[in-house]
């Protein structure tokens, strides 16, 4: 089914509104063992739909995806449902997390590209690499100071965006109004303490982008605090679909 494109919204949220609507949603968002994704779109519900900029058919299409996906996967091997992330936007999935063979990585690309209704995989695995106690903790620590710098900054909307983090490295899928609502949320992750890397699967609104490809952060606009990711037998074709 083909994924419509995101539609610009009639008007602004106020400031207090959103924040009454995140800080709710916030209290009742938990974080899940694969990394720490923060879940400030598909999962909001029924009551914050009106503050995304997917229509709500679209929302749910997008979550009937990752719901199948999952549940693909864990039937596949059950440590995919802890260790593998998986964000859907427009039909569009990114996968994150940590698998322990380039044979798994590839089993989980697989089952996410031949899952109806997927359009393109955006491969962010890593591969051949332990993910401790000790990493997961230091990623649920970055995403919950992530959270309340989205939330108070004014012209930036949470609810648009799906975020992860993953050994230092942030993920972030969804939408923007404009290229300095973009910058300013990139500038924000970057900033954040302890983030070693931001990979930008951005689109912006009313721009030739809304058909579903990212806008890749450039190399050199990348913070990189020196950590790297371990081989990733993917890293040639990251986009596969």
């Amino acid at each position: 089914m083909p994924a419509n494109k995101p539609q610009k919204k009639a008007t602004t949220m106020p400031q207090t509104t959103k924040l009454l609507a995140l800080a709710t949603l916030v209290a009742a968002t938990s974080l899940t063992a694969c990394g720490a994704p923060l879940i400030l779109g598909a999962a909001a519900g029924a009551g914050y739909v009106g503050f995304q900029q997917r229509p709500t058919g679209q929302i749910a299409n997008d979550v009937d995806i990752k719901a199948r996906i999952k549940s693909y996967l864990t039937q596949t091997k059950f440590e995919y449902l802890t260790d593998v992330g998986i964000d859907v936007f427009y039909n569009n999935v990114l996968v994150t997390g940590v698998v322990p063979t380039q044979a798994d990585g590839e089993r989980v690309i697989q089952t996410v590209r031949n899952t109806q209704g997927v359009k393109k995989v955006y491969n962010e695995l890593f591969i051949g690499s332990a993910y401790p106690v000790a990493q997961k903790a230091k990623d649920a620590w970055i995403a919950t100071q992530i959270q309340p710098k989205l939330i108070g900054t004014k012209g930036v909307y949470p609810l648009n965006y799906l975020i992860t983090v993953v050994n230092n490295h942030v993920y972030i899928l969804g939408s923007t109004e404009s290229a300095t609502e973009r910058n300013h949320v990139l500038h924000l992750l970057r900033t954040t303490n302890g983030v070693a890397q931001v990979h930008d699967y951005l689109v912006i609104v009313g721009e030739d982008s809304t058909d579903g490809r990212p806008n890749v952060v450039k190399q050199n606009d990348i913070l990189d605090t020196g950590q790297r990711r371990p081989p990733n037998p993917f890293a040639d074709d990251p986009l596969r679909n």
